[in-house]
């Protein structure tokens, strides 16, 4: 065995990482498996070492659609080819029963496919990783008449986006648990530090979204069924709102329960203040749970709100580990309550697993959308002043000029922006 692939087998790490791993020769055979990927398959490591991949995880005879063996060969050698890794999304793979190996259990992952590289810069082998969404996956084969109509192929795009945010979720609590041994008892169950009973409840919520999902309406994606879901389980929450940011003027609204809740949201950058913008820019929760008390720190929105009825709003960021997003916003009608909603942060966490792994990219299209509209407002307010002239006559000539340039809108109005000279440093005083 090479030693980049011994080095590896025995890191401490690989050992005690709560996330299944599998370590592959360029010929496709074991040579390390770690504790959580033989609980994730009922496998012992004297079955697995030194096996044959395909010998020890055949395609299930019985199932004619079986993709499992030809997806994941083309993946591992992709990444062989290539050196780079390979995420290959929602999978069918069913493994042998270990009590009767003829007979085959249903699963499905979210594998991820990564080079060993030595130290001249070779591939010598390749690290599989995957998340068991099989409980998902189930949930959705039973659920419905039309459940046994999609068991057999892959989930359609919406499920689809559920079930790999739902692995997304996954691999993020286990990034965020503690990698030393004496803090192994904190992560054995890959739980991000949730109690057991807090996981019980996390992965309900995490079905009844993709429920909710495979019961909504055509066009209406993932995180309508979050905000769904999020006003059917959390007492005192009668409008959900998941809205896309900017660090300009504009934000798109990506899904809310209702009108109301929406004008509540549209306060906020009417007002240019309130709990949501406030969690943005701060990245930290900011909760409210009684907007009519005084010396509010939003006095213009706590006005508009509570004229329009809110009695309550709790705004959640939703945040990668290297930016902020957008943000969930809960609002309660009529009277306050003492406290946010139970369970309102799991929500957060599900909206930004969801947001984050959309893979559709509606979501991107949606954001490239709001950042292109912000350069194009800057550029009319240079342009009408440059010109002397109103904002309208300035986007009609922004427009006009783009056209003959054979240029969108915004790719000009970065281009001016561009040719704009820094401002002058202040003069000492």
């Amino acid at each position: 065995m090479h030693d980049a692939l011994r080095a590896t087998s025995y890191s401490l790490l690989f050992n005690v990482t709560t996330a299944p791993y599998l370590l592959l020769d360029t010929d496709l055979y074991i040579r390390g498996v770690n504790p959580a990927y033989l609980r994730a398959t009922a496998r012992s490591q004297e079955e697995l070492i030194g096996a044959f991949l395909f010998d020890a995880f055949p395609d299930n005879p019985v199932d004619a659609t079986s993709t499992g063996v030809r997806n994941l060969t083309a993946s591992l050698e992709r990444v062989m080819c290539r050196g780079t890794p390979h995420d290959m999304g929602i999978q069918r793979y069913d493994i042998p029963d270990p009590r009767d190996p003829a007979v085959f259990r249903i699963k499905a992952w979210s594998p991820v496919n990564s080079p060993l590289i030595d130290a001249d810069g070779r591939v010598v082998g390749t690290l599989h990783h995957v998340e068991d969404i099989t409980t998902v996956y189930e949930s959705l084969r039973h659920a419905g008449e039309s459940g046994a109509a999609e068991s057999a192929g892959q989930p359609n795009p919406l499920l689809r986006g559920a079930m790999l945010a739902l692995a997304f979720h996954q691999r993020a609590l286990r990034a965020t648990g503690p990698a030393k041994p004496t803090d192994l008892p904190a992560v054995a169950g890959g739980t991000g530090g949730l109690s057991a009973a807090g996981l019980a409840r996390r992965d309900t919520l995490w079905h009844r979204v993709t429920h909710a999902a495979r019961q909504g309406l055509p066009g209406r994606g993932c995180l309508a069924a979050v905000c769904e879901c999020a006003v059917r389980e959390l007492p005192g929450a009668d409008a959900a709102v998941i809205t896309l940011h900017s660090s300009g003027s504009h934000n798109v609204q990506l899904a809310a329960t209702s009108s109301w809740g929406q004008q509540a949201e549209d306060v906020q950058w009417i007002t240019g203040s309130g709990p949501s913008l406030t969690a943005f820019a701060t990245g930290e929760p900011v909760l409210v749970p009684r907007l009519d008390q005084p010396g509010s720190s939003w006095p213009l929105f706590t006005d508009a709100a509570c004229r329009i009825g809110v009695g309550s709003a709790f705004a959640y960021p939703l945040s990668s580990p290297t930016t902020t997003v957008g943000t969930l916003t809960l609002y309660r009608r009529g009277r306050g309550i003492t406290q946010p909603p139970a369970d309102a942060e799991v929500f957060a966490q599900i909206a930004t697993a969801v947001l984050l792994a959309d893979l559709e990219g509606d979501i991107r299209e949606q954001a490239r959308a709001v950042a292109d509209q912000d350069d194009i407002n800057t550029a009319i307010g240079i342009l009408a002043v440059a010109q002397q002239t109103s904002t309208n006559d300035a986007l009609a000539w922004l427009r006009t000029t783009a056209r003959h340039k054979a240029m969108s809108p915004a790719d000009f109005a970065r281009e001016i922006l561009a040719r704009r000279p820094p401002p002058a440093p202040p003069s000492g005083g």
